[in-house]
């Protein structure tokens, strides 16, 4: 069997327009950069909050050996925030509740449901919030009062703070 045919698609194509070996492996050497800085894009792009912070090696290992009893701030499940706070500032709790009034609820074409609160003592003030297919939810009806948590995203194409998906809701 002939060498070209044992080698990558690329590199025959560039070997049957009489390219040097030095600029095949240029680039399939570009290709695979591009690739690894693609994904860390993707990757960062989809963070769920990128305020928090990760905790790292050492402090992983302590945790795990140095048990003190005492209940952490962590240990809640969803942290209540200010509804017209979280709009403003965000937040650096990766999973927060807020209560506001249901402005409006409209179907998505990706299959998502957008539950826009608005904040009662200022009206101006809008948060978007989404369901997910996965997570079966009844939605709210315009003028409920809700109570609703989930998971602290910053949408970037948007410039806004977000509940993306919401894991549950209940009426106030």
């Amino acid at each position: 069997m002939q060498k070209k045919h044992r080698i990558a698609f690329l590199a025959i194509f560039c070997y049957n327009r009489g390219m040097k070996k030095q600029y095949l492996l240029a680039i399939i050497f570009v290709l695979v950069l591009g690739a690894g800085i693609g994904l860390g894009y993707f990757i960062k792009s989809q963070m769920t909050n990128p305020r928090a912070t990760i905790p790292g090696v050492f402090s992983r290992v302590l945790t795990f050996l140095v048990q003190t009893g005492e209940i952490a701030d962590e240990d809640v499940l969803y942290h209540d925030v200010d509804l017209a706070d979280f709009i403003v500032n965000g937040s650096d709790k990766t999973k927060v509740a807020v209560e506001g009034i249901v402005d409006k609820v409209t179907d998505e074409p990706d299959g998502d449901n957008h539950i826009v609160l608005r904040a009662p003592n200022v009206p101006l003030l809008f948060l978007v919030t989404e369901t997910i297919p996965e997570i079966k939810l009844p939605l709210p009806k315009v003028g409920d009062r809700i109570k609703i948590w989930g998971i602290t995203r910053f949408d970037i194409l948007h410039n806004w703070w977000e509940l993306h998906p919401v894991i549950g809701w209940q009426k106030k």
